[in-house]
């Protein structure tokens, strides 16, 4: 049974953070965003795959103009998470989607981006929009990366989200991007009281002096499906280029039968890790 599915609707984004893995890829040629398959296509595969819950993720989902009517159109067992930089009106999605529907919206701010002419961005905005969804019945997390030349403002956007109710969440900047950066004590020192315990691994940013092997359920229970269908356990082995599951519009698409061993758990990303079970050799 396939619990869970992380949909990268798309690896185009109107922002472009530089503590993006995604844009630091396509700086250098990789993970360039391809052409949108037709909301039936992706239909047909969810309707067929049935993921217990649905984790729309990007890029940023709403540039992917027929998403309303991914939404819309899934088998009512599906629940869906997104994760949205609200840089896009959400009119639309709120007349047409229940928020019974949705378990969640992560809202990523990105305080240097400051968004485009057709579609701005500003606290106010950003804020505005969470508050509008929250308001209509979503649950709505805010989250922010750990951007060392940003972190030490955290404090005081943790008190503007709190001072609107609205839950806040710090990631630590990812040890699998394309510019590592390993913290230095203090800044992990910094950092911990705002990070929760199932993230804190990405502080530590190095690869262990011994690496410890895993058995994943990823690809067994989980997967991590591309712009073009491919899918794989987990975003790092598609960047890594290990162990292809597949493409979900090939109408036999099959998952694994049992789970297969990661040296790798020890900068497994967050959005996988929170979805497979780890068990240790």
């Amino acid at each position: 049974m396939l619990k869970s599915a992380i949909w990268w609707t798309t690896m185009a984004c109107n922002f472009k953070c530089k503590y993006c893995w995604e844009v630091q890829a396509q700086e250098r040629g990789e993970f360039k965003p391809v052409p949108f398959r037709p909301a039936q296509d992706w239909l047909e595969a969810w309707n067929r795959l049935r993921p217990q819950l649905l984790d729309i993720t990007g890029g940023e989902p709403f540039v992917m103009s027929d998403l309303i009517d991914v939404l819309i159109g899934l088998e009512p067992a599906i629940r869906v998470a997104i994760t949205s930089n609200l840089s896009h009106p959400l009119l639309e999605f709120v007349k047409h989607v229940s928020p019974e529907r949705v378990i969640n919206v992560t809202a990523s701010f990105h305080p240097m981006e400051n968004g485009t002419r057709s579609h701005p961005m500003n606290p106010e905005i950003f804020v505005g929009r969470c508050l509008f969804l929250q308001n209509r019945g979503f649950n709505v997390t805010v989250n922010i990366v750990a951007w060392p030349e940003q972190m030490y403002l955290i404090p005081a956007w943790a008190e503007m989200f709190r001072s609107h109710s609205l839950r806040f969440h710090v990631d630590p900047y990812s040890s699998i991007a394309y510019y590592p950066y390993e913290y230095s004590e203090a800044e992990r020192r910094f950092l911990e009281p705002w990070i929760w315990e199932n993230r804190r691994a990405g502080l530590k940013g190095r690869k262990p002096d011994v690496p410890v092997t895993v058995m994943c359920s990823g690809g067994v229970d989980h997967i991590n499906v591309q712009p073009d269908g491919s899918a794989w356990r987990c975003i790092l082995e598609r960047q890594l280029g290990l162990n292809p599951l597949g493409n979900v519009f090939d109408p036999g698409f099959e998952l694994l039968q049992s789970p297969l061993s990661c040296a790798e758990s020890w900068q497994c990303p967050a959005c996988d890790r929170d979805k497979v079970m780890i068990v240790t050799n």
